[in-house]
Formats: C-alpha cells, sequence, structure tokens
C-alpha cells in the first residue's frame, strides 16, 4: 500500500503545482461545474506512475499461476478493472507480455533470458514492467525475463560465436 500512497501524493502535489486539485482545474467565477471538472494537463511520468500502479494492483490480486482472481479480492477486482477501462478510455494501453512469444525484433527490454525445462520456443516468462502508450505513443517500453529452451538446438552441432 506504500506504493499508493506515494502514487496519490505524487498527484496531488502534482494537481497542487497547477493550482487546482486531482481531477479538476480551478473554477473562474460563472463557470460551469461541470467544465471544472476537466482533467489539468499532465505529463508522461504521471501516466506512468497511475499505469503502473493499476498494473502491479491487478497483479496483487490474482494467482501468479492460474492468472484468476483471488477469492478474497473479487470485490476490489470490480474497482480495478473500472480504474483500467477508465485508463483506456483516454488512451492508455497497458501491455503486460507474460506468457506471449518472443521475438528478438520486439520493442522490449530484456532482463534475463532464462533456460526453462520442458520449453521449445522462447517466451515471456515474465514480465517486470508492462509497456505503456498513450494515445500511440510509447511512454514505457516494458521489461520482461524470456525462457529460452535449455540445451538450444544448432544445426552444426558446434558453438555459435555472434
Amino acid at each position: 500500500m506504500k506504493e499508493f500512497d506515494k502514487l496519490f501524493s505524487r498527484m496531488s502535489k502534482h494537481a497542487q503545482d497547477r493550482g487546482g486539485t486531482a481531477g479538476s482545474k480551478p473554477s473562474k467565477k460563472g463557470e460551469d461545474s461541470s467544465e471544472s471538472r476537466m482533467l489539468p494537463q499532465v505529463n508522461g511520468e504521471f501516466w506512468i506512475d497511475i499505469a503502473a500502479a493499476v498494473w502491479k494492483l491487478r497483479q496483487k490480486i490474482t494467482d501468479p499461476v492460474t492468472h484468476e482472481t483471488k477469492e478474497e479480492m473479487r470485490p476490489l477486482m470490480r474497482y480495478v478493472d473500472s480504474i483500467w477501462e477508465a485508463l483506456s478510455t483516454v488512451g492508455l494501453d497497458i501491455q503486460d507480455h507474460t506468457n506471449q512469444p518472443f521475438d528478438s525484433g520486439q520493442s522490449l527490454e530484456v532482463l534475463a533470458f532464462q533456460p526453462t525445462p520442458g520449453t521449445t520456443k522462447e517466451f515471456v516468462s515474465e514480465t517486470v514492467k508492462p509497456t505503456i502508450y498513450l494515445k500511440g505513443h510509447r511512454l514505457q517500453m516494458g521489461q520482461v525475463i524470456v525462457a529460452t529452451p535449455e540445451n538450444p538446438q544448432s544445426g552444426s552441432g558446434g558453438t555459435c560465436l555472434v
């Protein structure tokens, strides 16, 4: 929960720096209250913080093996899904790459290649940081760990020097 306290503290500070409260702009005399609910302009770091916090929360309330919502967390997941959908409507796309096939041409930062028994093709075994896009522009490159076959087969049976 410390991460979320820190996040909301940053949101509040950002809003105060802009002269308003989180999610609003200062209202002018005679201004319609619906207009005063506009989001302040925020930088990419703000969106990265929000997206990462919601992504991490989702990771904490789902079972790492089955990827199903933990029974005791089902009520909370409804709220997390609502936030996820709201972020999507403003153009934020949060991509978790776990269990997806890996291709060396992908725009991902590989933190480690991990030989894994029973693996025949490379795949992302863990997403450390999700890839985050805002309206099609990448804000954060994903960081992943890639599972690889234990004994990569080479055509000549020799060592390949690259």
